[in-house]
Order: structure tokens, then C-alpha cells, then sequence
């Protein structure tokens, strides 16, 4: 179940990262129209927005796998390996509470957004239900990925590998 949980991570970071891609490029054109062809932008603000803030909610389930979430690493990978174990499990659980949180108003959101059918405020009109997909989905992931630490952090997995980073 783990190795399966921290492959979505994985193809989630990935998509995040093409999302980022994605939101570069439409940048880089955004400024060729704006100032080599003096023409004016629709959409492309809120895609590379939403591409962006999709990319940083999808992205956190594998930024979760590879333990680079804010930390202070210094105290963590130098404490005693029964400390160590407490912290990781104490951080997971607080990711995988305020993930739940995030992950139920997401959804009440996201569900709202395509029940009453809202879209931007923009000429055109684009449909929130979709960026807002990123909110349940991204923080289910982190709900599993956060599980699949604490899993690893019980059998002691992660708590040996630590010290070696």
C-alpha cells in the first residue's frame, strides 16, 4: 500500500511540475503578445494562477514522500532515533489533519463551484470547478501520503534513512 500511495505522489509531482511548465510558457507568450505584438491577454492570467496554485497543492503530496516540507532538519536528523521517531510522527499528524481539514473544504468548494455554476469574473468566464478540482484531489493525496509516512515512520523506515540526509 505504501509503495502504491508514494507512486501517485510521484505522478502527482509530476503533473505539478508540468503544470509549472506549462504556466512558463504561457508567461513567456503573454509577454511576446503584450510587448512585441502590443495585443492584450484573456485567459492567460488565470491559467498560469490556477496552473500555479494547482501545481503547489498537487505537488505537496511528493514534496511529502521526500520529507521537504519546512522543517528544521538540523534538530531532527541530529536527535536520537526514539526522538526522531516522536517528531516525524507528531509532523505527519498535524500534515494529515490539517490535510483532512483542507481536504473536506475543498470538496464543499469544489462542489459548490459546479453546483451553481461559477466561473471567473473575466471575459472568459472560466469555470472554477475546475482549478478548484485541485483542492480535494491534492489534499487527498496528502492525506494518503501523510498515512503512508506515518506507516513508514512505525516500522521504523523513514526514522534510519533520516540521519542520512
Amino acid at each position: 500500500m505504501v509503495s502504491f500511495i508514494e507512486r501517485l505522489s510521484l505522478i502527482a509531482g509530476v503533473i505539478a511540475a508540468l503544470l509549472i511548465g506549462v504556466a512558463i510558457v504561457i508567461v513567456c507568450q503573454m509577454v511576446f503578445i503584450r510587448y512585441v505584438l502590443v495585443g492584450s491577454t484573456a485567459w492567460q492570467t488565470e491559467v498560469v494562477t490556477f496552473s500555479l496554485v494547482g501545481a503547489t497543492i498537487l505537488g505537496s503530496a511528493w514534496v511529502q514522500k521526500e520529507r521537504g516540507h519546512v522543517s528544521v532538519g538540523l534538530v531532527v536528523e541530529n536527535a536520537p532515533p526514539g526522538l526522531r521517531r516522536i517528531m516525524l510522527m507528531l509532523a505527519d499528524l498535524i500534515v494529515l489533519a490539517f490535510a483532512a481539514i483542507m481536504l473536506w473544504k475543498g470538496f464543499e468548494v469544489t462542489h459548490e463551484a459546479w453546483k451553481g455554476a461559477w466561473t471567473t469574473d473575466s471575459i472568459y468566464e472560466f469555470p472554477l470547478w475546475i482549478p478548484y478540482l485541485s483542492m480535494p484531489v491534492g489534499f487527498a493525496l496528502l492525506v494518503l501520503q501523510s498515512i503512508a509516512c506515518l506507516i513508514k515512520v512505525w516500522n521504523d523506515e523513514d526514522v534510519k534513512t533520516m540521519g542520512g540526509h
